[in-house]
């Protein structure tokens, strides 16, 4: 056996210490049986380990596992087997988290484990699933001993994850995200990092930027759908490029429903009615909620009002209220479009209408207000005609 190795003895300070004559003997027994270590069997060698475990006997456990993972002819189960008791008895046992580091950065060099492994078996087994501080020390102690890409930038997302959401230590994982990026230029989690800390500083133009890429190397056709309507949302209403926004939505508002406001917005922002009504019309259509197709109708009708084309308004108002009878928004603008059209009559009885479908007292006020200011305003236009 190698001559570092020590078979004269045991450290009396750091044993549990026998209950009894009989269970001292076996304990010496144990001891002495070290000598013979190198010629037992694996069964044998794992069953003395254990018992000298129990004792505490944590050098001699540490001692003999080290000589085992120095043998050449250790298969790679046998090598992960016995680097993972190493590492729990120098953390656990021994208390040694500078030697726990190094024994976990050769067990990480040596065998290449992916990173799975190294949060199932290291992380969560040894230090214990919400050990975060510790966790963070020992993946940043041994992020460089693993070769393979991907599995580093693992173990560096889930070093970023631990600082930001359970140390909350900004400044160390906002250094990650760039040494992430580093790695893998179209990383998920980190273009996602950075696109909300440039929100946050309103700084709009790089945070597009941010979203460029996750609509680019979106995993799935959902998510570039998502990241699209977040990127049209961003040139709307922070960069003023409705333009921009709709080379975006349109081709995704016919399958994409969740889009299709901000296109509206887009149309109405560039002033583009006849493709904003043929829009809304084709969205009408296809809705298959009664409510939202009320407000295609509704916006519809706006749309026609601003541009004068009073009738068809009140023909796009009449169909939305149709669908949502006890709207005060869609009564209140059909009536202005009855007043721009000077139908007293139909005014009238709008207004009767509505007073009998209102039925809510809490509504009853607003009624009352607008009913009172339309029959000023018809009376007011019928004071003045020729």
């Amino acid at each position: 056996m190698d001559s570092w190795f020590i078979t004269d003895g045991v450290d009396e300070e750091s044993i549990l210490p026998p209950q009894s004559q009989e269970e001292y003997k076996h304990l010496v027994g144990l001891v002495s049986s070290i000598s013979d270590f190198p010629r037992m069997s694996q069964k044998e060698q794992n069953s003395l380990i254990r018992e000298l475990e129990a004792y505490e006997c944590y050098h001699q456990v540490d001692q003999l596992l080290r000589w085992r993972l120095s043998r050449p002819e250790r298969t790679h189960p046998q090598l992960l087997q016995d680097y993972v008791w190493l590492m729990r008895v120098l953390y656990l046992g021994l208390d040694s988290f500078d030697a726990f580091v190094e024994v976990a950065k050769k067990f990480i060099s040596e065998l290449q484990v992916p990173f799975a492994t190294i949060r199932l078996r290291v992380l969560d087994e040894i230090l214990g699933p919400e050990n975060y501080r510790e966790h963070a020390r020992l993946m940043s102690a041994v992020v460089g001993e693993i070769h393979e890409v991907s599995q580093k930038v693992l173990l560096l997302e889930r070093l970023a994850l631990v600082y930001e959401k359970k140390l909350f230590m900004e400044t160390e994982f906002e250094a990650i995200y760039h040494q992430i990026l580093k790695l893998d230029k179209t990383n998920e989690k980190a273009r996602k990092f950075f696109k909300l800390s440039h929100m946050h500083n309103m700084e709009w133009a790089e945070a597009a930027e941010q979203l460029k890429v996750l609509v680019q190397h979106a995993e799935n056709l959902q998510e570039r759908v998502r990241y699209s309507h977040e990127l049209a949302q961003l040139y709307l209403y922070n960069l003023n490029q409705p333009g921009a926004a709709l080379e975006l939505l349109r081709p995704l508002s016919i399958d994409y429903p969740e889009v299709r406001h901000s296109l509206i917005e887009a149309f109405e922002r560039l002033d583009l009615v006849d493709e904003l009504l043929s829009a809304l019309v084709s969205f009408e259509r296809s809705s298959r909620d009664s409510e939202e197709t009320s407000q295609f109708k509704f916006r519809r009708g706006n749309v026609l009002l601003k541009k004068g084309r009073i009738g068809e308004a009140v023909a796009a108002y009449r169909d939305a209220l149709h669908l949502q009878p006890a709207s005060l928004l869609i009564h209140e603008s059909l009536v202005s479009a009855l007043v721009e059209l000077g139908s007293v009559q139909q005014l009238g009885d709008e207004l009767e209408r509505l007073r009998q479908q209102v039925k809510l007292d809490s509504s009853r006020s607003t009624l009352d207000e607008l009913i009172e200011r339309a029959r000023r305003i018809s009376e007011t236009q019928v004071s003045f005609a020729p």
